[in-house]
């Protein structure tokens, strides 16, 4: 019975490697459950999940995940004690940054490594990408860089359009 359960939870684990194959691991040994809560209401508000692993579980299915085949992953002695996987569907840098903010506040909550398009990460490249704008930020920033030159371009003419009509009135005041 109990490799039953195991091969069940494995297919889970790769079912959502395979729809978000970027995710961080982290330590939440001491967390309450009203903490956990609060994490997990406050990941899923970024399009990600976390779930409780069992480490040979989730090694076992890293490997057999179409997403990470490819890959040799091995994280060292970062599997030691009781983990959680956040699995991200959308933006990571944006769960990073949720997981480096809940941590300030809860020391107990500890990024261990992440895994982002095709790279590992250790716990510093986490909390570096955390830095990084949110896909939201991004687009804003970008559509303000392609509207500011057409903006200029409309006022360039619109100052153009005013010019000339503040001669031809100066003309016609002048012949008027």
């Amino acid at each position: 019975m109990a490799n039953a359960a195991k091969i069940e939870a494995v297919a889970d684990l790769k079912e959502k490697l395979e729809k978000g194959p970027n995710f961080i691991l982290a330590s939440y040994s001491g967390l309450t459950v009203e903490d956990m809560t609060n994490l997990r209401a406050k990941l899923r508000k970024e399009g990600s999940t976390m779930k409780v692993i069992k480490n040979n579980l989730f090694l076992r299915a890293l490997k057999e995940s179409s997403a990470h085949k490819d890959k040799t992953i091995e994280f060292g002695d970062i599997y030691k004690g009781p983990l959680a996987a956040i699995f991200s569907t959308e933006s990571l840098p944006a769960v990073a940054k949720v997981c480096k903010d809940f941590a300030k506040d809860k020391k107990e909550l500890e990024v261990k490594t992440g895994f982002m398009d095709g790279q590992v990460l250790d716990k510093t490249g986490v909390e570096a990408i955390a830095g990084l704008p949110s896909k939201q930020e991004l687009l804003s920033q970008i559509a303000r860089g392609l509207n500011a030159p057409a903006t200029q371009i409309a006022s360039g003419v619109n100052q153009i359009m005013a010019s000339l009509a503040r001669a031809i009135n100066a003309v016609g005041e002048k012949n008027g």
